[in-house]
């Protein structure tokens, strides 16, 4: 039934709080701008379609350096993981992290699972990508209000979706060891479309589990006015006319045990950051991480004056920094996509790009990830998060853009949320 792709445009916002021209602010230190007339200088530092489009001078890549050390940015739980879980846990046959000790699921680890990677590690793919997958869970309870842009070749700024969003990860942060968890969830998460109103109303509840059992999810369509339980398959279909798929989510946000994972290289790679410089945040009376847009990130089609593509970023940073490069393959014979290959920052774990095959291995999408980091006032909190999405149809010369640096969006981390509300019952107060 074609409504029931509905379902799937609140979870584009799932995990996403975790690329460009040279309109920079004065605080900004100096950067050397790579475009169509000095292109090598990125040759193998960014995936081939972006330097592609670089030649052509459809974008341009600012690099500058990072004024702050970005492995400072995290939670002391995740520093200190960093050498208290190194042979903590390991993978089963099923590729589920369990303890080592044990053989059983770990259900509640603190910050990341797998802090040093041996490459020689027949394993060590699979790992990066849990990594990877735990660089939301690390922060806490989150809320967010985002938005989603849909921009076209020829037709620039074409709609705009708000969601509201809620996720309770009960793994990864001390926060989740005083909640009970005898399904062994390892994330609930509920989004609910604000706006437009053609789509207000429309609501996703998902349950994910710590074993190999695939996802549940409920999906709510105000035309209709009832819940019904949606399938978790089709996780590579366009959502809603957007270029993204359910499971280009953080680069990947499905079910890691569905995909053969390989590790190709390890490299340098230039990074997209929303700036150079950590942006702020505040602290609540509840303890609530709530972060600050000091510098919201720009795109092509905010300028009437650019002459490259209305998606390219106008104002982020490129910064070099070493990655951890993945191949992904689906074990499911229909799924749409063919090979993909997936770049994670090392150390932070971080997605940064990933490049989409077809299932004839020529080139569809390239996804482009923007890193923040944010910081309070007196230092206490700091943190990384991966903001801003641009996935890049070359077929239909479109894009899709996941806002999260712009001055209308609200995050907030170690966020108070009621887990009562991602029951059924609960769930029904987000829809329309």
């Amino acid at each position: 039934m074609a409504d029931l792709k509905t379902f799937g445009i609140s979870i584009l916002m799932i995990g996403l709080f975790w690329g460009v021209g040279a309109d920079l602010s004065a605080d900004e230190p100096s950067v050397e701008i790579i475009d169509k007339t000095n292109w090598k200088k990125a040759e193998g530092l960014v995936p081939d379609a972006l330097l592609d489009w670089v030649k052509k001078g459809e974008i341009t890549l600012p690099v500058g350096e990072l004024n702050y050390d970005i492995t400072e940015y995290t939670p002391s739980y995740v520093i200190e993981g960093r050498t208290g879980n190194v042979g903590k846990y390991e993978l089963d046959a099923e590729n589920i992290v369990v303890e080592a000790e044990t053989g059983k699921i770990a259900k509640l680890l603190m910050g990341f699972p797998f802090p040093k990677i041996d490459p020689n590690d027949p394993k060590a793919a699979i790992k990066i990508i849990y990594n990877k997958q735990y660089v939301t869970y690390i922060l806490g309870f989150k809320r967010l209000t985002d938005f989603t842009w849909w921009i076209g070749r020829d037709t620039g700024f074409e709609r705009e979706i708000e969601i509201l969003y809620e996720d309770a990860a009960l793994t990864g942060f001390p926060g989740a060891r005083k909640h009970e968890n005898p399904k062994g969830i390892e994330r609930y998460s509920i989004s609910s479309v604000r706006a437009p109103y053609d789509l207000a109303g429309t609501s996703t509840l998902m349950w994910r589990y710590f074993s190999a059992e695939q996802d549940v999810t409920f999906g709510y369509l105000p035309a209709i006015r009832r819940t019904r339980r949606t399938t978790p398959a089709a996780r590579s279909d366009g959502v809603v006319g957007s270029d993204f798929a359910l499971d280009d989510i953080l680069a990947y946000g499905g079910k890691i045990p569905y995909f053969e994972w390989e590790l190709i290289e390890k490299k340098e790679a230039l990074i997209p950051f929303a700036s150079t410089e950590p942006m702020g945040l505040n602290i609540s009376e509840k303890g609530e991480w709530t972060t600050l847009c000091d510098r919201p990130v720009r795109y092509g089609f905010h300028d009437k004056e650019w002459q490259g593509a209305p998606w390219a970023p106008l104002n982020t940073t490129y910064v070099k920094l070493p990655v951890w490069v993945l191949k992904a393959k689906a074990k499911d014979q229909y799924y749409n996509y063919g090979i993909q290959y997936i770049w994670v920052v090392d150390d932070i774990w971080g997605p940064a790009y990933k490049t989409i095959n077809d299932r004839t291995d020529n080139f569809w999408k390239l996804l482009s990830v923007t890193t923040a980091v944010y910081k309070s006032d007196d230092e206490k909190v700091k943190f990384t998060g991966w903001a801003d999405s641009l996935i890049i149809d070359s077929r239909r010369n479109h894009a899709t853009i996941i806002s999260e640096v712009n001055q209308d969006a609200v995050i907030t981390c170690n966020a108070v949320l009621d887990l009562n509300d991602f029951s059924l019952a609960g769930f029904q107060k987000f829809c329309k």
